[in-house]
């Protein structure tokens, strides 16, 4: 069973906590999403507990996550909470962070805080993860280390607008398991001067063109993704016959194309 690892570095707070362990799954009856805390942070009169949609740990891509605070015991039921995560590469002094929820707001219905993290990279031997916990400004909890799995379903591109000096991330979270026709299809966006600090991206334009490879065939019925809230766009791909498709995204923003140094396209494999 794989395991969320938390340790602050600073020897104030321990805390190892394996797939449900002393906790009961709490289930969105909306998505039928099932959420399962992961890891506890606690410093003093403070806690912070993790939870995930799916696996027991964090993994590479976009994961669905919520968080419960907790001082002196007491949760927290309002305001918002705030994560941030860096990634430390022990063969140099250079790091990165990694595109996060801007802000985590409560959920009444699931009793936690809920959004997403995508997660750039896994965690290895020479590099680790470490994370900045806060609650509405108040509460803090810094320099946290936890581990991050690779999942061979992560679906993302970074690519460069040349003109304005920036880079984009687009990841894509449906359709995890693709069917042949219709198929509904779900993205991010997110851009960043520096890869410390990402900004979610939620007024762009996006064009889809879906081909087939083998046959060089582009389908027909695709429908452009348009953003429909919480950062996600949705669309459609029409994938009309089983094989190896590519989908490229033409992006526009700020008045023109983000896209024009190299269309950024994810590969699916339709049975």
């Amino acid at each position: 069973m794989k395991k969320f690892i938390a340790l602050l570095i600073t020897g104030i707070a321990v805390s190892i906590i394996g797939c449900g362990e002393n906790s009961n799954p709490v289930d969105n009856t909306n998505t039928g999403d099932i959420y399962e805390k992961i890891a506890t942070v606690e410093n003093g009169n403070i806690k912070f507990e993790v939870w995930a949609v799916d696996d027991d740990t964090l993994m590479t891509g976009y994961n669905k996550i919520g968080f419960k605070v907790f001082e002196n015991g007491n949760p927290k039921t309002g305001g918002f909470v705030k994560f941030f995560a860096k990634m430390f590469h022990f063969n140099s002094t250079s790091f990165h962070a990694t595109p996060v929820e801007p802000l985590y707001n409560y959920n009444s219905s699931l009793g936690m805080f809920t959004g997403y993290l995508i997660m750039l990279m896994p965690s290895d031997s020479t590099s680790r993860w470490y994370a900045y916990y806060n609650y509405n400004d108040e509460l803090s909890i810094d320099s946290v280390r936890f581990d991050v799995g690779w999942d061979q379903k992560t679906k993302f591109k970074i690519f460069t607008d040349l003109t304005a000096q920036l880079s984009y991330l687009i990841t894509m979270t449906a359709p995890e398991e693709p069917i042949k026709g219709m198929n509904d299809f779900y993205c991010l966006l997110h851009e960043s001067p520096d890869f410390n600090y990402f900004t979610q991206v939620n007024t762009a334009s996006m064009n889809l063109t879906v081909k087939l490879d083998s046959l060089n065939h582009t389908s027909g019925g695709n429908v452009n993704p348009v953003y429909i809230g919480d950062g996600l766009y949705k669309g459609k791909v029409n994938f009309d016959n089983s094989g190896r498709w590519s989908v490229y995204d033409s992006i526009y923003y700020n008045n023109r194309c983000i896209t024009s140094n190299g269309t950024p396209y994810i590969y699916f494999f339709v049975p």
